[in-house]
């Protein structure tokens, strides 16, 4: 057998082995990494799936906190009780801010309001101070939302000179009386759901703060 002969046969020899090594070695390797690369794209898409959902999470958890926060300022703000010695409380120390020396208190009963998802606390306030005191007073009523504190509402203010303001002088403001009603709202309980009668919000409790001798 010539050499030539030899070689054909060696090289269809390598041929042949390198076939069998393609069709049971290297083509089912193949198909399994092409398998491979089909889940590695498969868990990719799951894997930015979950974080578009898990960003989805964080920005409800976030929203959730916020409207969280919010909800107990408006609890504050419009309690689901009156919780009338708080709302005393608060007045007394409002007037104490405002320089006033001398208030009266006097809340009523909670009224529910027809049509309305809230209650109305209607006190009334009876005091002593300058010009400027009334004013500190209101703005500092009417601003305590913003703490966030109670809702309050000024309504019919009336003023009086409080006697004599002495030798004429007018370096100092004139002390006026003042008579006032502030509204503070509250959730209706069940039991207060139909508006109180007529003519008046109930028995009252009246709490004064005397100047400090």
């Amino acid at each position: 057998m010539s050499s030539r002969i030899k070689l054909a046969l060696a090289g269809i020899g390598i041929f042949a082995f390198a076939l069998v090594i393609f069709f049971l070695v290297l083509n089912p390797i193949r198909g399994d990494i092409s398998e491979l690369e089909e889940k590695i794209e498969e868990e990719e898409g799951k894997i930015s799936k979950a974080k578009i959902e898990l960003a989805a999470a964080e920005t409800t958890r976030n929203d959730g906190r916020r409207n969280q926060a919010r909800l107990l300022e408006l609890a504050k703000m419009v309690p689901e009780d009156p919780e009338i010695p708080s709302l005393v409380l608060q007045i007394h120390d409002l007037s104490s801010k405002a320089g006033i020396e001398w208030i009266q208190v006097s809340p009523g009963k909670p009224q529910a309001v027809e049509g309305a998802a809230y209650q109305i606390v209607a006190v009334s306030v009876t005091f002593t101070g300058t010009f400027f005191d009334v004013n500190d007073f209101m703005y500092r009523a009417e601003q305590m939302v913003a703490g966030p504190g109670r809702l309050l509402t000024v309504k019919n203010v009336s003023l009086a000179p409080e006697g004599s303001t002495g030798s004429g002088s007018t370096t100092k403001s004139p002390e006026l009386s003042v008579r006032m009603t502030i509204y503070a709202f509250s959730l209706p309980a069940a039991a207060a759901q139909t508006p109180a009668p007529a003519g008046g919000a109930g028995e009252e409790t009246t709490t004064t703060t005397e100047p400090s001798q």
